[in-house]
């Protein structure tokens, strides 16, 4: 899962760290707040673009959004070598945490130089002179020269090959993050091939059911009945032009007592599905399939969830809200409604409930919400929705810039 993170001119990231420098790593749920604008989706794209670099995919990234890449460098940035810099902090199954670092060159459209680090040893460098890789012996060194990729170089290194922490990172940052930013219930709810993986923006996801075991479908299956107990059946069928479409059966339906063997077309299409059933189904689907089995489940899933409440009944919410704050997932979610929070405990919400906020020069900074002083005030009497709901955004991120600012005076006077 990642710990930490540092992004310099993506976009309104200048100088960004997630969570604050200083203050504890990120929790598995982390839930950001924030203005409009204030760049609590920027954080998810940046994220999003993080893990195509990793797969070596970037310019598949770019065209699913029709972005250029000369649209993601900052613009607030003085520097005349623009560059899009990542810093992340992972922690992985050695319990010891890994630091990857990449710099990224937009006008040039390659890496410049990449590096992972664990307990004060290279895992893998770059630069300068030929690449050099720790193997999965831990112990011998094998360099490379005259490679050819696009992103990172793990996208092309033989697994085989790699160190297991390194094999973990490529993991985690690479197809086990997933992001809901773009996806759309209308098409998560049409017919698909079957697939691997949901598409950027929904499609394929019948598909995607389709082709897990029968385990992980019925473990799906029966968390949501624990959300929606009216529905008795999730049941796919492939068409005849292979495409895979999935129905829906509730209680009480003719066709469940006079048909025990009753075929998808009996029951209720998934183009016929709730916004909210289907959005819940799709994330559902997305943490179930990567659980390992046993009594322990852990998982190097990280989901990407862009303003969670949409669609979703406040009641159900609270559920869906328990199910992710529990889930042995990493899940970095952002929401405007106050009713989130208050379906979190104060300790949750201290630790997981992150202010992004935009500074006098325009560039997005963070702060844990319940660690400014008029927050963490009220807490102790209203509730985390409550406290939200009683702040004036704007008055509280001048808070947050007024803290951050004596923050850097403090520094300052320490290197004096």
């Amino acid at each position: 899962m990642i710990r930490r993170i540092q992004i310099d001119n993506f976009k309104s990231l200048d100088g960004f760290s997630l969570p604050p420098a200083g203050s504890p790593p990120l929790a598995n749920f982390t839930c950001l707040i924030g203005a409009n604008g204030s760049g609590k989706s920027t954080v998810l794209q940046a994220l999003d673009f993080l893990s195509h670099l990793v797969r070596g995919n970037f310019s598949e990234w770019l065209r699913e959004r029709n972005w250029t890449l000369q649209e993601l460098s900052s613009k607030l940035s003085g520097t005349e070598q623009i560059y899009i810099d990542f810093r992340v902090e992972l922690q992985t199954a050695s319990t010891l945490p890994v630091y990857w670092h990449c710099t990224f060159l937009p006008g040039e459209s390659r890496i410049s130089n990449e590096s992972v680090a664990e307990n004060g040893q290279w895992l893998l460098t770059t630069w300068p002179g030929p690449i050099s890789l720790i193997l999965n012996d831990r112990k011998s060194t094998k360099e490379y020269s005259g490679l050819k990729y696009s992103g990172s170089v793990l996208s092309i290194l033989d697994d085989r090959d790699l160190h297991p922490s390194l094999q973990q990172l490529k993991r985690s940052l690479g197809d086990s993050l997933a992001n809901f930013e773009l996806v759309s219930p209308f098409n998560l709810k049409q017919d698909s091939q079957p697939s691997k993986a949901i598409g950027a923006h929904g499609e394929n996801f019948p598909g995607f059911l389709h082709v897990m075991s029968d385990g992980i479908r019925d473990r799906v299956y029966t968390k949501m009945k624990e959300f929606f107990p009216f529905v008795n059946a999730i049941q796919r069928e492939e068409k005849i032009d292979a495409q895979i479409r999935l129905s829906s059966f509730e209680k009480n339906m003719r066709t469940l007592d006079s048909m025990p063997d009753y075929q998808v077309s009996d029951g209720i299409s998934s183009r016929h599905f709730s916004d909210g059933f289907t959005r819940i189904l799709a994330v559902v689907a997305q943490i179930e399939s990567c659980l390992t089995p046993g009594p322990v489940q852990t998982a190097d899933r990280i989901l990407l969830l862009d303003e969670i409440e949409n669609g979703i009944h406040p009641e159900l919410m609270a559920k869906f809200v328990r199910y992710l704050a529990e889930a042995p997932v990493q899940i970095i979610a952002t929401t405007h409604s106050p009713l989130i929070l208050n379906y979190l405990s104060d300790k949750q919400a201290e630790e997981s409930v992150i202010l992004l906020y935009r500074n006098s020069t325009g560039r997005t900074r963070s702060c844990r919400y319940f660690d400014l002083p008029s927050a963490k005030k009220k807490l102790g009497i209203l509730g985390p929705g409550e406290v939200y709901l009683d702040t004036s955004i704007e008055q509280i991120a001048r808070e947050a810039e007024d803290m951050e600012r004596g923050a850097s005076a403090q520094a300052d006077a320490v290197e004096l």
